[in-house]
């Protein structure tokens, strides 16, 4: 019973630490040692499985291993989502009596989580993946955390920064829509009264991982198991299982819906529970079933018939059922195009965390209906530095590839549209040229006009990558050069780069 209970703290100290982290990152705190967590968000189940479809294939491949041995303590120890739950239910807790504490043994709902899984399964195939996007936990937290947690972090940080200015700086924060907002705190409210109320109800009826994983960990090496001859039907264990999964009365425990918590372990007095090596041969006799249940057989056929149905769709040429994307949307360097990212991101908003000068925001008709929420860049409030891949190196789903920084000066995600008539050099005759100084690749660049040795820009489009630079600083209203989107990213030429002759300097040089 002691190391159980030593398992049982080590797992809520790893769990604790794992979201302290992962809401760290959201939530925007910069010091040099954090770069590092975003190899915490690839070991999401999610992210590592689209990753994987780009041939990144070791962390989906390290959590279905975890699940084969140890069943679903994945969701225990690294799902962000799962673990907040566990936090809910413990404050939920302080303010319930005895009795309201307790959870019950509840029917297996097969229909309702299998059938959202193979939803989610069909809609990816034929290339709807907003059920993925709205129901993924990983990027749901993601949400949470950067939409609630982060104002919360950037207010304190900048109430104490006057106490420290020379160890911090003020955190200017760029608040989204209201439309940002709802779908986070609909989240939160929705989760919380679930987890406060009826545990691990949402991992067990609605989220797809859990749903796909539970497949998985009823074959698990380890798992828990009742040893029926010490067992005296005292119903501890299932008053303890937060994921109501044990049937006290049968002494039965359904491993689709365990998640390896160990509560059962250490509530039981008469240790008639053990975490057991189980691939051993067992007889179990058969279960009776109500009239009309669904037998895992039928939804094996349903789903069969469903994903085949969805490659023949693909097989035949079907276009996919994704939405018309709006041409003026700008995807970040690294997605390739308006479909790639649709395909791949799971709008988690960990690029709209890392960017530093936050021009990544999330848009909600920028990609059509499936892409809501999904990143798009916007140069209102700053623009794209030319020396920074930040988006590409914490993105988990590779929705983002990861280029390098000489790629990634070259990427040209839009073009600079010139408009003179709006330009301040024409309507006041005069010098501007903050064009100019802030194009890195000189794609914008000054030359004569009229006879009063004045200077125009000129757009050298060969050249321009789309960074923003130009319309950013651009003083005119309207703006007399803006950022045209390409819905699909292009090469641009390397900027030119004058030769500097070596000058010998006598003396001191004046």
């Amino acid at each position: 019973m002691r190391m159980y209970r030593l398992f049982k703290w080590v797992r809520v100290v790893f769990s604790l630490i794992v979201l302290i982290l992962v809401s760290w990152y959201f939530a925007g705190i910069r010091v040099q040692w954090a770069q590092g967590l975003s190899l915490l968000l690839q070991i999401q189940f999610v992210p590592a499985l689209l990753a994987s479809l780009g041939a990144s294939v070791l962390a989906l491949a390290f959590i279905l291993l975890l699940t084969v041995l140890l069943g679903r303590v994945y969701c225990s120890l690294f799902c962000p989502l799962g673990i907040f739950q566990d936090v809910v239910i413990r404050i939920s807790n302080l303010f319930k009596t005895k009795k309201q504490k307790r959870f019950h043994y509840r029917k297996n709902l097969k229909w309702l989580r299998y059938s959202i899984l193979l939803l989610v399964i069909v809609g990816g195939m034929v290339g709807f993946s907003l059920p993925l996007l709205l129901l993924d936990p990983y990027s749901n937290f993601g949400r949470i955390a950067s939409y609630l947690f982060k104002p919360v972090v950037y207010a304190l940080n900048n109430g104490i920064q006057p106490l420290w200015p020379d160890a911090m700086y003020y955190q200017s924060y760029i608040a989204g829509s209201i439309l940002g907002w709802l779908l986070p705190v609909a989240i939160v409210l929705i989760v919380a009264g679930m987890s406060a109320f009826r545990g691990r109800l949402l991992c067990n009826t609605i989220c797809p991982v859990g749903s796909f994983l539970g497949l998985i960990s009823r074959f698990a090496a380890f798992r828990p198991v009742v040893d029926k001859s010490k067992c005296n039907h005292c119903l501890l264990c299932g008053l303890k299982c937060k994921a109501e999964c044990i049937d006290s009365a049968n002494q039965q425990i359904d491993y689709n819906r365990c998640v390896g918590c160990l509560n059962c372990i250490l509530a039981c007095n008469q240790h008639a529970i053990t975490y057991t090596f189980s691939w051993r041969k067992k007889t179990r006799p058969p279960q009776p079933l109500a009239s009309g249940t669904p037998t895992r057989r039928d939804f094996l056929a349903a789903a069969g018939t469903a994903i085949g149905v969805a490659t023949a769709y693909r097989a035949v040429g079907a276009p996919l059922l994704t939405g018309a994307s709006n041409p003026n949307t700008i995807a970040p360097p690294g997605a390739r195009s308006h479909a790639r990212l649709k395909q791949f991101c799971t709008a988690c908003q960990a690029c709209v965390a890392a960017c530093p000068t936050r021009i990544i925001q999330p848009t909600f008709t920028g990609y059509g209906l499936d892409g809501w929420m999904l990143p798009a860049v916007s140069y209102k409030k700053g623009f794209c530095t030319y020396g920074c891949n930040r988006c590409s190196q914490v993105c988990p789903n590779l929705a983002i590839e990861r280029i390098g920084l000489e790629e990634k000066k070259l990427i040209r995600i839009g073009k600079a549209k010139l408009t003179l008539k709006h330009c301040v050099a024409i309507l006041d005759q005069t010098d501007c040229g903050a064009c100019d100084e802030h194009c890195p690749t000189k794609a914008v660049h000054m030359v004569p006009y009229g006879n009063k040795g004045l200077r125009k820009p000129e757009v050298d489009v060969d050249l321009c990558i789309g960074c923003g630079g130009c319309e950013y600083i651009c003083p005119a209203t309207p703006k007399a050069i803006v950022v045209q989107a390409l819905s699909t990213h292009e090469t641009a030429l390397p900027p030119v780069i004058e030769d500097q002759k070596k000058m010998k300097v006598d003396d001191f040089g004046f």
